[in-house]
């Protein structure tokens, strides 16, 4: 998906309308978990559901394209430990 986002294929409309189908899912399913780990007290008070999916979804982009690109799971790993620990509640 990263490619295709950044690609001159982006341009199409009916491949626009499916990027952006997909990029809604992403974030939804991010919104989803994050509104369940808010519920569970797991979300530091400043963090919203909504506008962390909303971050969380380019890193999600990012780790693929790293990955693929022969990125190192470790460091990859330790990237999305320090944005999920951003958002976590103290303690």
């Amino acid at each position: 998906m990263p490619n295709t986002h950044a690609g001159a294929e982006s341009d199409d409309l009916e491949v626009r309308a499916v990027l952006d189908q997909h990029h809604q899912g992403l974030c939804h399913a991010l919104r989803s978990a994050l509104e369940t780990a808010n519920e569970n007290g797991q979300l530091a008070d400043a963090v919203g559901p909504a506008s962390a999916a909303e971050l969380l979804a380019p890193l999600a982009y990012g780790v693929n394209v790293r990955s693929r690109a022969g990125g190192d799971a470790r460091s990859l790993s330790r990237t999305v430990d320090a944005a999920l620990g951003s958002l976590r509640a103290p303690g």
